[in-house]
């Protein structure tokens, strides 16, 4: 058990295993957000919105805290949020596409967070948490 603490650990410390972890909780807040919408009525897309919002919201908070120990900040807040536009706008078209061909819910969902992840390590990568050297 001992060794499986030491590696748990060690597994813990790098950042992008940090990232994937809060993605993935992300993404569970999501899902549930959207089937929650869904279940009292509404549509794939207002559920894909405000599964994304509430996503977002804790996404940056557990990112800035746990993942790149980062300050919190407006400002970093709003970059978090410009970088996960491309996934609100992939959502919003996962929704819309899956709305026009009749797709069950869960296969809109599954489009939805299948290419989300992807698009939002980049945008975070690029955006949000990338080291600024000075020259």
């Amino acid at each position: 058990m001992s060794n499986l603490h030491h590696l748990t650990e060690k597994v813990l410390r790098h950042p992008f295993l940090r990232f994937c972890l809060v993605g993935g909780v992300a993404t569970g807040i999501h899902a549930v957000v959207f089937l929650l919408v869904i279940h009292v009525g509404g549509s794939q897309l207002a559920g894909n919105c405000l599964g994304y919002g509430v996503a977002s919201i804790w996404s940056y908070y557990a990112n800035c805290l746990w993942t790149f120990s980062a300050a919190l900040s407006w400002r970093g807040f709003v970059r978090f949020q410009l970088a996960n536009s491309i996934v609100l706008i992939w959502s919003v078209v996962a929704a819309l596409i899956g709305e026009m061909l009749a797709f069950p819910p869960l296969a809109t969902l599954a489009l939805t967070v299948v290419v989300g992840p992807v698009l939002n390590y980049f945008g975070h990568s690029r955006l949000t948490f990338r080291k600024h050297t000075s020259a």
